[in-house]
């Protein structure tokens, strides 16, 4: 179903709820369309949590992780006192 845009900002909550019911909508500026107002395919709670631990012994700190970065600091500061 094809919408005007100062249709669908006065009505959003409507257009919302029958989308989440399963309606498509094409959101136009004068006959152009714009945008699509659709349902989710699926729910965004309904997502896996993240597991911990997912990337252990994949992936180690290098040794110099916390060493100052000097050359960078020159370029990104200039050659000032720090």
């Amino acid at each position: 179903m094809n919408v005007n845009l100062s249709e669908a900002k006065a009505h959003l909550g409507q257009y919302v709820e029958q989308a989440a019911s399963g309606s498509h909508f094409l959101i136009c500026a004068r006959n152009r369309p714009m945008a699509e107002l659709r349902p989710l395919t699926r729910p965004l709670d309904a997502r896996k949590p993240l597991k911990m631990g997912l990337l252990k012994g994949k992936f180690a700190v290098p040794v110099d992780f916390n060493d100052r970065l000097d050359g960078f600091e020159k370029e990104f500061y200039g050659d000032r006192e720090s």
